[in-house]
């Protein structure tokens, strides 16, 4: 909101700056009345512009918050959510509070306006209605009620030229302008352009009016007297048009001055160049990769090792790991890794994965020697705190893994106050965890697929992308046992009458969908199980699945004539192709592509796996 505030305020300033220094020192009052009015829009609207940039997308990065002590997930820090004094409430409250104000203002001067209309005597003149008042005033306008004084109008007191000029306020109908820029300085108080803006607003009118009365009556010299002569009146209808408005030396030269017509229009014309710098000068700048919160992960993650691709294995590594990030609301939500959605895991970048069995790093000498020292390393041994003095008793080739973290003063605590953290562990204990942990992960493996499979037995008619992605998730650790159990349930649904063909849009999509999920399963079975096993039959099976103009149909092949076997797509080139082979598939493609009217991505070639 301030950025906004400040953005149309500098594009009003400027603007106010090239009318009051270029076009104000021309005759060229019409167009300058527009540039105003179309001038304080553009101000306003310009914040809001976007220009829509391309960047490299931006990475989300994990933080990781080190806990006290490591490896022990009784031992994990709760996140809170601390809650902040927003002031934007308070700030939105005054601001309403002083726009209100206004408006009863506002609302009060035009009452004043009305009233006074509606109980004095009117006269209809021309395209105008006098209002005859008792006050000793200078006829004045407000939309299309002429006020003047009843004594001076009866005794013909009123010359041509003052008619004349408030005429020119009703015709051209400059109450709107004022009534214009009263309301959004109302809404825009905060700005106090809009002052100098409504100035220059009503100062244009009186030029437009003293232009109009000085090539009617064709006196100049005559109705710059008669204006001193009334000079003395104060208006107290600050949303009235008065013949006296602002008369002072730049007014009365206005009337004298001659502009050149090439000149008027090379102003008028740098006015282009000038909004579009404004465009490019306060249009907001958006990058086309969307930048995306900060998701700060809680637990002692390991930092080394092998990356894996697996998303069963991540789940296991992180099952521990608590995820805080701030929410579209600015709210902290803390999560486990296993609760996330696709699209938060997806913001997440994790530091390295291990590898399930950790490799041996044995301490140097010199590293295990230093480690002694209580003032700067505060040590765990086996996965529980020790005194520094129980090294003595341990050679440094006792031990198979050692690792060491620096810890910053703000995370050191009362027990912990050394600024570093050593982590040893002997070779039994290390031994002992790395079969642990295989044996975790087997059993975190079995009842994941577990689950994931008696869902879809549970729900074998779904389309459900969630369930097909865990499916994808286990599908390498699927058997020919649990394929054939899957299979058998998707032609039991396939086989149904009526015919897939005939079938409605909704159970397509669903057979469709258990047919990729079983080849996704088929694929990663072993050689020797796809031996003792079929492929999954495409559903739409014995017909052939056509397209022309992206039109889909089916066919039986002993109904195919020339034409639809033209419609067959070409197959996409082998695995290891030779770079002749991938044009020659390529080309066939395209001309497959024009020859059938069709728009759709050809096939993929056959993945290369090793059993």
């Amino acid at each position: 909101m301030i950025s906004y505030f400040i953005k149309s305020a500098s594009c009003l300033a400027l603007l106010l700056f090239f009318y009051h220094f270029i076009l104000e020192k021309e005759k060229m009052h019409s167009f300058n009345r527009f540039y105003l009015l179309i001038g304080v829009v553009i101000s306003l609207l310009i914040p809001f512009a976007t220009i829509t940039t391309n960047s490299i997308p931006e990475t989300l990065t994990a933080v990781t918050t080190l806990t006290e002590p490591k490896f022990s997930p009784e031992n994990m820090a709760t996140i809170e959510v601390e809650e902040v004094i927003d002031y934007t409430k308070y700030f939105v409250g005054f601001y309403l509070l002083i726009s209100s104000l206004l408006l009863i203002r506002f609302g009060r001067n035009l009452f004043k306006i009305i009233q006074k209309i509606r109980v004095n005597e009117k006269i209809n003149h021309v395209n105008a209605t006098l209002v005859l008042v008792d006050d000793k005033i200078l006829p004045h306008t407000f939309w299309k009620a002429i006020f003047i004084n009843k004594n001076e109008y009866e005794n013909g007191n009123i010359e041509e030229e003052l008619f004349t000029h408030e005429l020119t306020h009703v015709t051209q109908k400059h109450t709107i302008d004022v009534l214009l820029i009263e309301l959004l300085q109302i809404i825009f108080w905060i700005n106090a352009l809009f002052i100098f803006l409504k100035k220059a607003v009503q100062l244009n009118h009186e030029f437009l009016a003293d232009d109009t009365v000085i090539n009617q009556h064709k006196n100049t010299f005559q109705y710059q007297h008669l204006l001193l002569n009334k000079a003395a009146w104060n208006n107290e209808y600050y949303l009235a048009s008065n013949l006296n408005y602002s008369l002072t030396k730049k007014r009365l030269k206005m009337m004298t001055t001659q502009s050149s017509q090439s000149k008027i229009w090379i102003k008028k014309l740098a006015v282009i160049p000038l909004l579009a710098g404004f465009v490019f000068l306060f249009a907001e700048r958006v990058e086309a990769q969307e930048k995306q919160e900060i998701i700060e992960v809680v637990e002692e993650l390991p930092r080394k090792g092998i990356i894996t691709k697996n998303e069963v294995y991540k789940n296991y590594i992180n099952r521990n790991a608590y995820v805080t990030y701030k929410n579209k609301e600015g709210k902290k939500v803390s999560k486990l890794y296993t609760e996330l959605t696709n699209e938060e895991k997806k913001r997440l970048v994790l530091p390295p994965t291990p590898s399930l069995k950790l490799k041996k790093v044995t301490p140097t000498k010199a590293q295990f020697e230093a480690l002694k020292d209580n003032s700067k390393f505060a040590v765990w041994l086996d996965g529980k705190v020790v005194k520094n003095e129980t090294l003595n008793n341990y050679k440094h080739t006792d031990f198979a893994r050692y690792s060491n973290s620096f810890v910053y003063k703000n995370a050191r605590s009362k027990r912990f106050p050394q600024e570093n953290q050593a982590h040893l562990e002997t070779t039994k204990y290390f031994e002992a965890q790395n079969v642990k942990r295989v044996k975790e992960f087997e059993n975190f493996k079995k009842k994941y697929k577990k689950e994931i499979i008696e869902i879809v037995e549970q729900k074998p008619n779904t389309n459900d992308y969630k369930i097909r992605k865990m499916i994808d998730d286990v599908s390498e650790f699927y058997d020919l046992e649990n394929y054939n159990k899957l299979n058998k349930l998707y032609e039991s649904k396939r086989t149904e009458i009526p015919h897939y063909v005939n079938s409605s849009k909704e159970r397509q999509n669903i057979l469709n969908t258990n047919f990729s999920i079983l080849g996704t399963v088929y694929f990663n079975l072993t050689k020797s199980e796809k031996k003792k096993t079929k492929r999954p039959i495409p559903p739409h099976d014995p017909y052939l699945k056509l397209k022309k103009n992206n039109l889909v149909f089916y066919k039986l092949r002993n109904e195919l004539t020339e034409e639809d076997k033209l419609l067959i797509p070409p197959p996409p080139p082998v695995p290891n192709a030779s770079k002749e082979e991938i044009l020659k598939a390529k080309k066939a493609y395209q001309d497959w592509k024009k020859r059938t009217g069709n728009d759709i991505p050809p096939p993929p070639p056959p993945r290369k796996k090793n059993n």
